[in-house]
């Protein structure tokens, strides 16, 4: 099976993945999405009235995790491809393996 994630999906997804770090709800943590190509990508989140800054790796954490608290899916079945373009923002496509 394969989800498709939106940048608001994506930004979604990080401002769960934040409220777990840093205790939050996740209503209370804004974030923006970055791409550099030679850097990949990132995330920078405000709660509390700081900066969080993601790696890439940590939003593809806060896709797993989202997709687990939210919608009950096993973290490590999924594999999370990020991307983006100019035209389209940012994306996501998630391949949920079986393992059975």
């Amino acid at each position: 099976m394969e989800l498709i994630f939106n940048e608001q999906d994506l930004v979604d997804s990080v401002c769960v993945y934040t409220s777990v770090r840093e205790k939050a709800r996740p209503e209370q943590v804004e974030a923006d999405l970055e791409f550099n190509p030679d850097f990949g990508f990132a995330a920078t989140a405000l709660v509390y009235g700081r900066q969080v800054r993601l790696n890439e790796q940590d939003v593809i954490d806060a896709v797993s995790i989202y997709l687990r608290d939210y919608h009950q899916f096993h973290p490590d079945r999924l594999l999370v491809n990020l991307s983006f373009s100019e035209a389209e923002g940012f994306s996501a496509s998630i391949q949920v393996r079986n393992n059975y």
